[in-house]
């Protein structure tokens, strides 16, 4: 492959947030759906294809195997392989490395525009793996649902399917919870005023002779 910071655009020495820039305005340039009317499509899809590797190779190069993308303050990193980030399988398509890429730097939609590119008969676990992270990504979690469950009955084995297909569950189960705890906020110390209250009439009845008939 060429040089990964020429075909990008960017400088060895620059930044991380440079390199992410250029990365995002080429793939939006070379994206299918930017290019469907255009008569050289198959050159920029090529070129699409490169920018999605340059951009890998260079984040794996900085990073050396650590958590690449947007890191770990995400809320999908830990989720992800065994560096934090996804992506990075050496026999994932390149298809399959540019959702990844768009998926760790946010670009949600964009994730799901590349995974619906792949043909039906392509689309294995890790497939629905990641239509699940994108899909929670932009507030789909109906969806989200059905694809992490389907990655897992392909993969049943698999310890970060089931993490995320938990992930989803006790997501909603949190949101119900702390709904509960907004509707009736001072609850408890309503009950606790309401006993103390009672319980300085009492000492004061007590005090003053009791009840008079």
């Amino acid at each position: 492959m060429n040089d990964p910071y020429k075909v990008l655009g960017v400088d060895r020495n620059a930044s991380e947030d440079e390199i992410k820039k250029a990365y995002r305005n080429l793939s939006r340039k070379y994206h299918p759906d930017a290019n469907i009317n255009n008569p050289n499509k198959a050159q920029a899809e090529e070129r699409f294809k490169e920018v999605q590797q340059a951009y890998d190779a260079i984040m794996k190069e900085r990073q050396q195997g650590a958590s690449f993308g947007y890191g770990s303050s995400n809320s999908y990193g830990s989720y992800g392989n065994s560096g934090g980030g996804y992506g990075g399988f050496a026999n994932e398509s390149n298809e399959m490395r540019a959702a990844a890429n768009y998926i760790n730097s946010r670009h949600f939609r964009e994730a799901i525009n590349v995974l619906n590119s792949i043909d039906v008969r392509d689309r294995g676990a890790e497939w629905y793996y990641y239509m699940a992270i994108a899909s929670e990504g932009i507030g789909d979690l109906v969806h989200a649902k059905e694809y992490i469950n389907q990655a897992v009955a392909i993969q049943p084995g698999n310890f970060r399917y089931r993490q995320f297909q938990q992930h989803l569950e006790m997501g909603n189960m949190w949101y119900e919870t702390r709904g509960m705890a907004y509707e009736r906020p001072y609850a408890g110390v309503n009950q606790w005023c309401i006993s103390m209250i009672l319980l300085n009439l009492f000492c004061n009845l007590c005090c003053c002779g009791g009840l008079r008939f």
